[in-house]
């Protein structure tokens, strides 16, 4: 079990460091959170999954497979491929360290919480596969799901991957500072700031108790540039950041024990 930080161009920062007094004092503007919230759903910009669930790179002899599964981050929300997105990234990637041939799938849907992935988990698509990376969490939080529901939800969706992936390792992405997405304003941002780092404890614990986990995580304000139109889905820049993160904690030679830990950079 590992965990890999983003870094930004500068050394890792705390989530909250840097922040004002105002941003601080959030919590005086919640009023205004459910306000905020409804204009955003009806004003955000809005895109299709990515096409090419199913793809495959790569012509060496080792055959290897890499399954994505959750929310809108994995279904390649905003992407006109999956080529650039987690799961093609991360089959490009692994294609060209072990000169293998490998297929990618992705078993995701946009708005996906961890109860409902529970029913993307398919034994018939997971269970060749070396490397299962999740995306689960931040719909959770912002439907208003409670840190008791999602400790299990997230929890019998972890078990339940592993038991369909046998053989593989299995990344789950952290909840990312919410407080610094472009798409949200102030102090909508920071309500969902604070509970994204509440969700992420629960994540951080779930790892920490599973054999064939690790985890990725982004500790500091991303750029622009690792973001969408809408400022709040991850850009191709962005996936390609994950998979690199992914790739700096793993090891798939005897497909057992764990990976060590990593450090990405975007």
């Amino acid at each position: 079990m590992a965990s890999s930080g983003v870094l930004g161009g500068g050394p890792v920062r705390d989530r909250r460091a840097g922040r004002g007094v105002l941003a601080r004092l959030w919590w005086v503007g919640l009023p205004l959170v459910p306000l905020q919230g409804y204009r955003l759903r009806r004003s955000i910009l809005r895109f299709a999954d990515a096409d090419g669930t199913t793809g495959r790179i790569g012509s060496g002899d080792r055959r290897m497979t890499v399954v994505a599964l959750g929310d809108s981050v994995t279904a390649g929300y905003s992407l006109d491929h999956h080529r650039s997105s987690i799961a093609g990234q991360l089959a490009l990637r692994l294609a060209e360290r072990y000169d293998a041939t490998v297929g990618w799938r992705a078993c995701a849907r946009t708005g996906a919480t961890a109860g409902a992935a529970l029913e993307l988990v398919s034994r018939e698509a997971l269970a060749d596969a070396d490397l299962v990376f999740v995306s689960i969490g931040v719909n959770d939080l912002k439907d208003l799901h409670s840190t008791t529901r999602f400790r299990r939800e997230l929890g019998a969706l972890l078990d339940a991957v592993l038991d369909a992936a046998p053989e593989a390792r299995v990344c789950l992405l952290g909840i990312p500072p919410l407080e610094h997405f472009p798409a949200f304003p102030r102090p909508l941002a920071d309500a969902l700031g604070w509970r994204g780092r509440a969700f992420d404890a629960i994540g951080v614990e779930a790892i920490a108790a599973r054999p064939r986990t690790f985890r990725i995580e982004t500790a500091e304000a991303l750029g622009p540039e690792m973001f969408a139109a809408d400022g709040f889905h991850p850009s191709p820049i962005l996936h390609a950041a994950f998979a690199d993160a992914v790739m700096a904690s793993l090891s798939l030679g005897a497909r057992a024990g764990h990976p060590p830990s990593g450090r990405m950079a975007p």
